[in-house]
């Protein structure tokens, strides 16, 4: 069960360096639905899946195509990667 209080951002290095070769759209989108996990991370808009075999890893589309891999506890939700969807479950680094 989600608490009602919000959750603290963290980027991880590895999403960070993904993010800088996006498009703009995409990471326009992607801070609008980051901001959604901190307030719900099963926020009903954002359609988190688990990702098979990992537990406690989660995937959100994020736009057309795009894919956001992330974690979350209690404190916060991690962002780990984002990438295009034919991409990001290649040789998946969390």
């Amino acid at each position: 069960m989600t608490s009602l209080r919000k959750r603290v951002l963290q980027r991880t290095n590895r999403f960070a360096r993904d993010l800088k070769s996006l498009p703009e759209h995409v990471k326009a989108e992607s801070f609008e639905s980051a901001q959604k996990l901190c307030e719900n991370v099963f926020h009903p808009e954002l359609n988190v899946r688990p990702l098979t075999g990992l537990k406690g890893y989660y995937r959100v589309v994020v736009a057309k195509g795009y894919r956001m891999i992330f974690s979350y506890d209690d404190e916060a939700v991690y962002l780990r990667r984002i990438a295009h969807r034919k991409e990001i479950y290649r040789n998946l680094e969390l």
